[in-house]
């Protein structure tokens, strides 16, 4: 399985996280999918948790539609540097 690290908001990070949340939307999705995906917040340059990004399901206006599984929350968030990456990537970076 892959593995990346995915930019994404505070908001949508905690909606993944808690399960509020079942998809992530994305207008150019990654190429190997499913991918075990690194939630990285912008602007933070930390790391907050983790999950499970399906094969896309379809198209909408907020772009492709990402399945979301295995969400889980780090107890303490962990700096992007430690993924081997200098800060945060514009949209997702593989690792």
């Amino acid at each position: 399985m892959e593995k990346l690290v995915l930019a994404i908001t505070a908001e949508h990070a905690d909606a993944l996280l808690d399960g509020t949340r079942a998809a992530d939307h994305r207008t150019s999705p990654p190429a190997h999918l499913p991918a075990k995906a690194y939630l990285a917040v912008v602007g933070t340059g930390t790391v907050v948790g983790e999950c499970v990004l399906g094969e896309r399901s379809g198209r909408t206006k907020a772009g492709w539609t990402l399945p979301v599984t295995k969400a889980r929350r780090y107890k303490r968030p962990r700096p992007v540097a430690d993924f081997g990456l200098q800060k945060i990537p514009r949209s997702f970076r593989y690792v």
